[in-house]
């Protein structure tokens, strides 16, 4: 199963052990980040005000849900401060999603 990488130590990340955090302020989303736990001890999550369990975000519903939160944010006028950001979150997180459906379709 393809693994996550810590946006800021580069060291993998158990599904558990993560978090996606970013900030949301005045109609901007912004500083994708996916990390270790703060709880971890590892001083990787940074100080933003939204986050998502990552273990969530690996099942199709929990996916598809952050899918829609970004869909009625930019319904609503949001914008992205940062979009590489987010399209580096996605990238872990699409892949991840699609080597999971593989192995479902598998079985």
């Amino acid at each position: 199963m393809v693994g996550f990488t810590c946006d800021t130590c580069g060291k993998e990340i158990q599904t558990i052990d993560g978090i996606l955090s970013w900030t949301r302020e005045d109609h901007r989303l912004g500083n994708f980040k996916l990390t270790h736990k703060e709880s971890l001890g590892t001083g990787c999550q940074p100080a933003n005000n939204r986050y998502r369990e990552l273990y969530t975000l690996t099942l199709p519903t929990g996916f598809m849900e952050f899918i829609l939160y970004l869909l009625e944010r930019w319904e609503d006028g949001f914008t992205l401060t940062d979009p590489k950001s987010l399209r580096n979150v996605m990238r872990q997180l699409n892949l991840h999603i699609h080597e999971k459906l593989l192995l479902m379709v598998e079985e």
